[in-house]
């Protein structure tokens, strides 16, 4: 794969910065991730750390080199960040209340998968122009995307962390083209600049510098008041074409409560299996794992035992 990527922050006029971001890369693929950390929540940045944490380490854990259901691969990944950054909540002896919005995308074998949740987006360029971008779980967004059964007048209603159970938004598989742009960013950024201008920086020479001029500008445009403003930034410049696909549509079109049980009941399963191996290891050894093992494993367990997963669900429907 030959690509190029740059990842910029800066906090704007606000007090610090909640927003997160990260590239992890493999010998076959590539994780973008940002975060945004609710800022009338305590604890966003705490939200956005764990959500980043735990996408790196799902996506390092990977074994296998190609993952075989992108989509799946990514919602359980916000499940699961949903279900930590609650678990640290009840655990923490501070008065927090930690939420973040969250956007992911995984490219490999020449196409881009993304998943989201709340109102940070994720924008596919190509020629210079806007392809396609993710939906915000937002009442207006919603109404211009044709969506009826959020209330225009509600702002953002969706993010992972807290009481609420996450609504989680899969994207299509995209075969990228030579000379595509992602862009993942926090909703300072599509708030403090126009994407037509946004475009343009993405298509100079330096991504690194475009970037972190680009987010300076947007400073600079807003001096009495700037939310944190990210991006991740990525250039596809691989001239060959696509590889196999692995999306199965199905995943998609599966409703969001349909999906969360689903996924729920494929960690059941795998944890189960994981005790009793940890059971029987533990019985011949006799040795105590060290602390925070457990959920590693079980992290590492969940990743990779995706496609067991799809099968038995298909097999099940």
């Amino acid at each position: 794969m030959q690509y190029r990527y740059s990842i910029s922050t800066e906090k704007g006029t606000r007090d610090y910065n909640q927003d997160r971001a990260a590239c992890l890369e493999g010998s076959d693929s590539v994780l973008l991730i940002l975060a945004d950390g609710l800022g009338g929540h305590a604890g966003g940045d705490i939200a956005a750390d764990i959500l980043v944490d735990t996408a790196s380490n799902a996506f390092l854990k990977v074994r296998t080199p190609v993952i075989e259901e992108p989509s799946l691969f990514l919602a359980l990944i916000l499940q699961h960040s949903h279900r930590a950054i609650n678990r640290y909540t009840k655990k923490s002896e501070k008065d927090i209340d930690p939420r973040t919005t969250a956007v992911l995308c995984l490219i490999q074998n020449g196409y881009a998968y993304w998943a989201h949740a709340g109102d940070s987006r994720l924008y596919l360029f190509r020629n210079g122009a806007q392809l396609t971008r993710t939906l915000d779980h937002t009442g207006s967004d919603q109404a211009k995307g044709g969506v009826h059964d959020v209330s225009a007048k509600k702002g953002l209603y969706n993010c992972i962390g807290g009481p609420s159970r996450p609504k989680i938004s899969l994207g299509p598989e995209i075969a990228l083209q030579y000379g595509d742009r992602l862009l993942l960013c926090s909703d300072g950024v599509w708030h403090g600049m126009a994407i037509d201008e946004v475009s343009e920086y993405l298509y100079e020479e330096n991504l690194e510098e475009a970037t972190d001029t680009m987010l300076e500008t947007i400073e600079k445009r807003h001096p009495d008041q700037c939310d944190n403003v990210t991006v991740v930034a990525f250039a596809w410049d691989d001239k060959s074409g696509p590889g196999r696909s692995m999306q199965h549509e199905h995943i998609r079109e599966l409703t969001d409560n349909a999906l969360w049980r689903a996924a729920r009941e494929a960690e059941k399963g795998i944890r189960s299996n994981a005790r009793s191996n940890r059971m029987q290891k533990n019985q011949s050894s006799k040795s105590k794992l060290p602390a925070g093992a457990y959920a590693s494993e079980d992290l590492d367990s969940i990743i990779n035992e995706v496609e067991s997963f799809v099968k038995q669900w298909e097999e099940g429907k």
